[in-house]
Parts: structure tokens; sequence; C-alpha cells
């Protein structure tokens, strides 16, 4: 059976369909984004061709971000001739380029960062990169320990930032559904050789999302905390979460929706490039002036600021910028919990605190 893909709600796709489609997209010169298991590692790479990419339960080591707002970019050249200094823009960031296998914590994550990219400014090189972006995501069939997205408001099946959205049916069938109609135009050239879903297929998502979210024990966290949070700024709870932290940063550069840099120079005398690249706030020099004067200090001074930033500096009706992917639970190297400090704080928060 046959379908156009306009009036469906998704497809039946084998697992040599669905590989086949992404050699399509491939073939048509889109840069086709996916995880690989590399070494001990499961990353995001450019696939070369889709037997590269691997769709097993649990995330990646590192989100997708670097695909939309990389760990570091060129954003402008200049150089001196005679007189003149002549600046140029770097090449623009137009190919297309296709997602794949996006967890919804790590697509809930590129929400928040077209948030501070798109809305809250206009950033041209992220705004690009975005334009030429079509995800698709990958419901959650099971968390990983770390995991904590149902305490933060996401489902481990949701769709937001994504596409088209694919689900595992069984160990050789997918559903994939169409999210907004830019995903059902990548998927039209060849959708009229995939089975539509039906009904019962689609229950599927619900089915994982009731299987997953039971699995996941992290207690939610209430919107209230965030005013708790911030009046909560001077107790001396924050230095002793702090106390462990390396200020590594590794839990700024994993995470999903971190949007912090920094702007360095490079060149001499006859030229030279501006860059960008990720900072975290837990790095001792975040913050430090030209002056030497340092307002956050202090680690426990760093670490209120990511939580804050996290979970406090918002809007009333915005969510919050954690999305509980949990890789900074994983690989923190000192074994810092933002949800247990989250909870400590509003445990500790003097009486009448609300």
């Amino acid at each position: 059976m046959t379908t156009s893909g306009k009036n469906v709600l998704g497809w039946q796709v084998s697992e040599a369909e669905l590989r086949a489609w992404l050699d399509t997209l491939i073939e048509g010169n889109a840069s086709v984004v996916a995880p690989v298991q590399v070494q001990h590692q499961r990353l995001y790479r450019a696939l070369t061709n889709s037997a590269e990419a691997t769709f097993e339960s649990g995330k990646t080591e590192w989100s997708p971000k670097e695909f939309l707002f990389p760990r570091s970019e060129v954003l402008f050249s200049f150089s001196k001739r005679g007189n003149r200094i002549q600046l140029s823009d770097p090449p623009a960031a137009n190919q297309n380029q296709v997602i794949v296998g996006v967890r919804s914590c790590d697509a809930t994550g590129l929400k928040r960062l077209d948030a501070v990219f798109l809305d809250q400014q206009q950033d041209l090189l992220y705004s690009q990169r975005r334009e030429n972006t079509t995800v698709v995501g990958l419901a959650c069939d099971a968390p990983d320990p770390e995991c904590f997205c149902t305490a933060v408001g996401i489902s481990p099946v949701g769709s937001e930032g994504c596409d088209l959205q694919l689900a595992a049916i069984d160990e050789n069938t997918w559903l994939l559904c169409p999210i907004t109609e830019r995903g059902r135009r990548l998927a039209e050239d060849t959708c009229t050789a995939w089975m539509p879903a039906t009904q019962a297929d689609v229950e599927v998502l619900g089915q994982h999302e009731h299987r997953v979210a039971e699995e996941i024990h992290r207690q939610p966290l209430a919107d209230t905390c965030s005013s708790i949070l911030e009046d909560s700024f001077d107790h001396p709870v924050w230095k002793r979460l702090a106390e462990t932290c390396l200020g590594c940063s590794i839990c700024a550069s994993v995470c999903p929706s971190c949007s912090c840099f920094d702007m360095n120079h490079e060149g001499d005398a006859w030229g030279g490039s501006q860059y960008r690249s990720w900072d975290g706030c837990t790095f001792g020099l975040f913050t430090k002036h030209a002056s030497g004067h340092n307002p956050r200090s202090t680690k426990g001074h760093r670490f209120r600021q990511r939580v804050l930033h996290k979970f406090a500096f918002r809007k009333p009706d915005e969510p919050f910028r954690c999305v509980g992917c949990g890789r900074c639970l994983d690989l923190c190297p000192a074994g810092l919990d933002i949800h247990a400090a989250v909870r400590r704080v509003v445990e500790s928060a003097p009486e009448g605190v609300t």
C-alpha cells in the first residue's frame, strides 16, 4: 500500500527502509548527522553512509547542539593591505543538514538555544544553520540511570523541537511520524513506498511514555522552586554544595541548552580572525574583569550561577532551561548532582520563603 504522505498519521518503516532513506539523503548532498559509535563513546557525527548510525537505547555522550552552535567558530576575519583594513565574513552556513536520532531532551535543548539565539537576539550564523536543519527525533524506550527529564516537565517521547519523530515498534520496524510541514516535506519523496501507520502504531508512543516515565525515579521540581532559589541567593548552602566542584565546566560542555561563549582574537600585524568559543560559568575566569575584579570569585558563587541560570532566571511562563538529560550528573568528575542541589537549596530555605 502506498500513500502521498499528506494526510497520514505516520509510516511503518523497516530498518532497511530507514537506512535506505538516510542513504538517499546523504546522496542528495545533505549533511546527515546521527549517533555513531566511536570506540567506547556514542557521539553525533556526520554520516558517510547509513550503516555508521546506531539507534540503540540511551543517549550520546555529548548533545547535538554543536551542529547548530559549534564549539568554536570564526565570526569575521580581518587583513591589512597598506593603510586599509579589510573585513570578511565567514562562509554562509547554508548547507542542508538532517540531525537524526535526537532524544526528546536534546531536541528540547535545541528549542532552549532558539530562545537565546533567535528570540532574544537574531544571531546570523545560528539562524542560518537552524533554517537549514531538520531534526528527526527518537522516542526513548529506556532511560539511563541519570535521566530526569520528567522532573523538569519533559516527556521521554516528546516531540518539541522535532520535525519528524522515530519510535521503535519492534526490533525491525520503526514508526516515523511527521511533526512539522518541514518534516513532512523531507519524507514526501520516499513515503510513497512506505506502509502508512495505523492508530495502534501511533499508540506505541503512549506506551513508551508510560513505561519509560515509570522508570525515572527523580521527583518533579515544582515551578515555585524558582522563586525559592532566588530568595535563597545568600544562603550558606551554596558554599557547601560547591565544595567538591573542580571548575572544569564539563557540565556546560555536554549540556544541550548551555549557550555561554567567549570571544577571542587570533592574528598578527597583517591579519587574523575573531572567534566565538564555548565557555562555562563555573570557570574561574568566566566573569573576571580586566581590572582584576571578579564578581563571582568563589566556587559557591559560580555553582549558584549555574543552578539559578537553569532553574530561576526566567519569566513566569518560561520553562526551566535544564532539560533533564543527566549528562552533567553522569560525567561530573566530582559527582555533583544539579537535581539534588535544587532540592537541597529548596529544603534548606528559611521558613516563609516561597
